[in-house]
């Protein structure tokens, strides 16, 4: 038996090409073949642009070794590709590296017969190609083609076909498979397939003696330049599912492999040691089918169902969770019951694997207590393959719980496989880098780092009942590099990874496992690279990704320019401002702009993803912001600096720059709303609360109003209680509400200056000016002569009037005259 793993393993020796330095960060379009015969050589063409300092491939799992290198040509190299007997059936990923940079990876697949590649004209049923059995053909379908060829076989012969078209990669290609008899009439054909999706397969039985005529074409009949196929023809047995799907890692496990006629062997399988997701399993012997089938290596055991299980009272019983239930929809209106112990609190999931194993099953699973109440169900769910059950449910109390499980449509049959994991939240570390562009998964998706210089990128990790400082773990390196990023702090959920090369470092690279390992020796949890890219997408639809445990990296030449932070004199405050400088050092013929990308801020930062360094300038800022609740703390920054030159992106990152984060000097609330007319001036008032002494006076402005409002600055120091601003506006002052104000105060530290922003969410009105009441008429009176002045008292301070004080003033002194 074999295994195919689809998580991406291990590496491809390399050779290196003297050529001189044109490109960076090559294009990778195609490679002819799409695929080659295990145990063989083959000689590959790999396509794309900035390909002249080709250095050699990547291949993201074992049994691949480059022999040579035949030509090197500006958008296209030729090597020829060791294939070991016991590399795994199906597809795999490759990579281009060159000297100064690595390619997105594309498919290739390894299959159990040899190459043969079609040959037009092969478009007329009366004059088709002559193939055998135990062959793949390569070819390509164009728009309205039809690709014939003639298969010998004797009565009672299996005929067997399965195209690789879709899952090839280059476009969404629906081919269309068939057998014809020589009336031009179908013995057998295949469309799309619930394992394979457009991508068909099956077999027949040759009823008599004679040739019969096997016909490729686009479903719909078009096709195109990038309609690629391999068609394997043979008398193998392809499976649609296998059960059950999956197994406790370790374990020996009995699997039945079935067809879509209900015809299935069995063989015992010895899994790997490890659980593993995404692995494929495959039977062995001539009769072998090209690719495998989904197997969920897990870290718990199976249940399998027992006849008659078709009603509560006849469940069939499994122990408590975690455990995978399996189970086949036999007949159609089949409803399976399983029973198992659950705690009071305890959150499970549930979810189902059918569609995704390859299975028709459109499964319904509902979970139920021992009176027949509903705890939770799911049709439809389960991620890309939708029609798969995904829930999860809270036991409210110890008993016993049953599942039950059907199709939607009450159909059935000896492949409507399915496979419930029930499983309490187990522990678990996964990390990967986030997409950088929308709608893409590879785009600076390798770690190229510059003979030097430094490469830096982002990983998101997802812990699950797993907490503590942990660790990242690469024992094997390409000569010269080095991973600066040592521990993942319990308290983060990202982190920048940077590398960086030796000037000396021979240009090398290859695919490295990465993982992270507890620093508390009681933890054993190992947490892995889960990097999940497309393999076939057509804007929001993807058909299918690939899963990568390891990062492809290489040494690349010397970039032509380097990056620094320059080290702030001061600390960032919480609810503070600080300016992060970036300078570039560029050769001296090098003068294309820079974009510098800051991937990663700690909590409580936050500040733009990118800046440019123009033209010819060596200079950016980035300006750090801060909330309240900002932890103290050092914090590593690096930047990645990423330029085109006019043939191709370099890539160079800064090294590490310490900034310290510290609690803020002073703070304060929100500003009474000050109100005052067009034109006339008043003071806004800011209650400061002064939170650590500092030495000098800090200057103060509030920020946010327009130009033609002229608000004077204010001095703060250690003791101040409150910072008065004078407003003056002008007839030119907008009229109404100016909000989001805030205080800006840059307090004198050791270094400089630290900005602080206080009073947040502060607002000035200006009011339209009133128009004056219509003057009354005089009132003539008797002169009398003035009574004597008596001595004016000591004026009292005068009292700071709001503008609500203020209007109520000004309508009471109305009311007297």
């Amino acid at each position: 038996m074999n295994y195919v793993p689809r998580i991406l393993t291990c590496t491809l020796a390399l050779m290196l090409l003297a050529q001189t330095i044109h490109a960076a960060y090559p294009e990778f379009s195609s490679t002819k073949p799409n695929g080659g015969q295990r145990g063989t050589d083959v000689e590959l063409t790999v396509t794309g642009n900035r390909l002249d300092d080709f250095e050699g491939l990547i291949f993201m799992s074992p049994g691949f070794e480059m022999k040579k290198v035949v030509k090197v040509e500006k958008n296209k190299a030729t090597v020829v590709v060791g294939i070991a007997p016991n590399a795994a059936l199906g597809n795999h990923i490759v990579r281009i590296r060159t000297k100064t940079g690595i390619s997105h990876g594309r498919q290739f697949f390894v299959g159990q017969y040899p190459n043969v590649d079609e040959k037009e004209p092969n478009d007329d049923f009366a004059n088709p190609q002559v193939i055998g059995f135990n062959q793949t053909i390569e070819g390509i379908v164009q728009n309205e083609d039809v690709d014939y060829f003639k298969l010998s076989a004797k009565k009672g012969q299996r005929i067997a076909l399965e195209i690789d078209g879709l899952r090839l990669g280059y476009l969404n290609f629906d081919p269309y498979i068939a057998v014809l008899d020589k009336d031009r009439f179908e013995v057998g054909s295949s469309d799309d397939t619930i394992l394979h999706r457009q991508d068909g397969y099956f077999s027949v039985i040759a009823p008599e003696d004679g040739d019969y005529t096997v016909m490729v074409r686009e479903s719909s009949y078009r096709g195109g330049g990038n309609s690629f196929y391999r068609l394997h023809v043979g008398s193998f047995r392809r499976p649609d599912v296998a059960y059950p799907a999956g197994g406790k890692a370790g374990s020996k496990t009995k699997v039945r492999f079935v067809e879509r006629t209900g015809e299935a062997s069995e063989e015992e399988l010895q899994l790997p040691a490890q659980p593993d997701a995404s692995y494929m399993a495959i039977t062995q012997g001539a009769d072998a089918p090209p690719s495998g089938n989904p197997f969920r290596v897990v870290a718990f055991d199976n249940a399998l169902e027992a006849e008659p299980n078709d009603e509560q009272a006849k469940a069939t019983g499994a122990a408590s969770d975690p455990i995978a239930l399996n189970g086949i929809i036999e007949k159609p209106g089949d409803i399976d019951w399983f029973k198992l112990a659950l705690k009071k609190g305890q959150k499970v999931d549930v979810q189902t694997f059918a569609q995704s194993v390859g299975s028709p099953l459109d499964s319904v699973v509902n979970v139920y207590n021992e009176k027949g109440g509903s705890l939770g169900g799911n049709d439809d769910g389960g991620g890309r393959r939708r029609l798969d059950s995904k829930f999860s449910v809270n036991i409210p109390a110890d008993g016993s719980y049953f599942v039950r499980v059907t199709d939607h449509l009450e159909r059935g049959g000896p492949s409507f496989v399915y496979r419930i994991e029930i499983a309490a939240s187990e522990p678990s570390v996964r990390f990967a880098s986030p997409n950088y562009n929308v709608n893409d998964s590879h785009s600076r998706q390798f770690i190229a780092v510059p003979r030097g210089g430094r490469y830096a990128t982002l990983v998101n990790v997802t812990r699950n009942n797993v907490s503590g400082d942990m660790e990242f773990k690469m024992p094997a390196l390409p000569p010269g590099v080095k991973l600066l990023t040592d521990k993942m702090p319990k308290d983060l959920g990202n982190i920048t990874l940077l590398f960086e090369a030796a000037k000396d470092a021979p240009l090398s690279g290859g695919a490295y496992p990465i993982t992270l390992a507890s620093l508390d020796p009681n933890v054993k949890v190992t947490g892995y690279l889960n990097q999940e890219f497309d393999v076939v997408r057509s804007g929001n639809t993807i058909y299918y990704t690939e899963v990568a445990e390891q990062l492809p990296v290489a040494v690349v030449e010397e970039v032509p320019f380097s990056l620094e932070i320059v080290k702030p004199s001061v600390a960032l405050v919480a609810g503070g401002l600080l300016e992060m400088k970036v300078k570039a050092t560029r050769k001296a013929d090098y003068k294309a702009p820079i974009r510098v990308l800051l991937n990663w801020k700690p909590p409580g930062i936050s500040a733009l993803g990118e800046q440019t360094i123009a033209e010819g300038q060596t200079e950016c800022s980035f300006i750090l912001d801060a909330n309240g609740s900002t932890p103290a703390g050092t914090w590593k920054f690096a930047v990645l600096g990423e330029s085109d030159g006019g043939n191709g992106r370099h890539y160079n990152a800064s090294p590490w720059c310490e900034i310290t984060t510290a609690p803020a000097y002073l703070s304060a609330p929100t500003m009474a709303l000050t109100a005052l007319e067009q034109g006339k001036e008043t003071e806004m008032v800011c209650k400061v609360e002064n939170l650590q002494p500092f030495e000098g006076e800090a200057e103060a402005r509030v920020v946010g109003t327009p130009d033609t409002i002229q608000i004077e600055l204010a001095k703060i120091k250690k003791d101040t209680k409150e910072a008065v601003f004078k407003v003056k506006t002008t007839d030119k002052s907008p009229v109404g509400k100016h909000g989001n104000l805030f205080v800006q105060v840059a307090v004198p530290v050791a270094g400089g200056t630290t900005i602080h922003r206080i009073g947040a969410g502060s607002v000035l009105r200006i009011d339209a000016p009133r128009k004056a009441p219509p003057p009354k008429p005089a009132a003539v009176a008797a002169a009398t002569p003035a009574p004597a002045k008596p001595a004016e008292p000591a004026k009292a301070p005068e009292k700071r009037l709001s503008r609500l004080e203020q209007l109520r003033q000004e309508a009471a002194e109305k009311g007297k005259k």
